[in-house]
């Protein structure tokens, strides 16, 4: 699937040959040739035979127990160390879910990021999807429900459905915080979740999907290659699902998985993007890949 950004929407991605930029000193997602998201909506490229045109909102989860200790820890000693182990006394991270703080740098980021785009747009994204780690599941959970609460067109007990792609996930292997906890598990936690906002979050797999996380290996950790390929093919996965009309697209993930989307996108790197953090991007679908019907 060749898919490519297309610049000049967002400070990210001004023109061809951008190198990228530092996130924590520039605002990449600042609108650079429009006043509003609803007129940077409508100036993407119209549809033709050949391709198609998304506007897709890549969020970063909010800081993990796992995170957190990397902060304690340092990097090395978490390379090391404890990133081999599922916790200490501070938390667990295995398939790690929210701290406290990560719980709030998402819901600042619905507020303060979501909730206007939506506004200005008139709509919520037309497909939600997710990682199917936990603390995906939470981030989407805390990120939307201010949204939701603003919302009038999407009234209280409405079920908002959100579908997990399991390659979409963080880089593979050896770390436990990458480690998907049991099916079962996650769907007795979050399946049918009800936000603050009385709203119902119902989580959509896969038929037959995997009880136990038959990616993840102890004794290999996924190269930059290897993460990019799956990433890829995350990526038709989550097009083939969309129709012509679907342009509104969210993906609630990770760090790696992001810059991973960016690179398979032709689209200069966010570095440095922090936990809770969002990137947006125009994306072109080849049609033979995009609108063919659902998976």
């Amino acid at each position: 699937m060749l898919l490519r950004a297309v610049p000049g929407y967002f400070a990210a991605y001004p023109n061809e040959g951008f190198q990228g930029l530092d996130s924590t000193k520039y605002d990449h997602l600042q609108l650079i040739n429009h006043k509003d998201w609803e007129e940077l909506y409508y100036a993407m490229p119209r549809n033709t035979k050949t391709h198609h045109y998304k506007l897709l909102i890549l969020a970063r989860h909010g800081q993990g127990y796992h995170n957190a200790a990397i902060l304690r820890y340092g990097m090395e000693k978490w390379d090391a160390y404890w990133s081999l182990l599922s916790g200490d006394e501070h938390g667990e991270w295995l398939d790690s879910k929210l701290t406290p703080l990560g719980k709030d740098q998402v819901r600042r980021t619905g507020s303060n990021v979501l909730l206007p785009v939506t506004k200005q747009l008139g709509m919520l994204p037309h497909v939600f999807f997710s990682s199917p780690m936990r603390r995906c599941l939470e981030t989407f959970i805390e990120s939307w429900t201010p949204v939701l609460a603003e919302m009038q067109k999407v009234p209280t007990g409405t079920k908002i459905s959100t579908r997990i792609i399991e390659g979409l996930r963080e880089t593979l292997g050896s770390h436990t915080c990458d480690k998907r906890v049991p099916h079962s598990i996650t769907v007795d936690e979050y399946q049918d979740f009800r936000t603050e906002s009385g709203h119902t979050v119902h989580w959509q797999y896969v038929p037959d999907y995997p009880e136990e996380d038959d990616l993840w290996l102890v004794d290999h950790r996924e190269t930059c290659a290897e993460l990019d390929k799956r990433t890829q093919d995350g990526l038709s996965e989550l097009f083939n699902q969309l129709s012509s009309e679907e342009k509104f697209v969210s993906l609630t993930c990770h760090s790696g998985v992001i810059q991973s989307v960016l690179r398979n996108l032709q689209h200069p790197p966010v570095y440095n993007l922090d936990t809770g953090k969002v990137v947006a991007v125009v994306v072109e679908v080849p049609v033979n890949t995009a609108g063919q019907g659902r998976l």
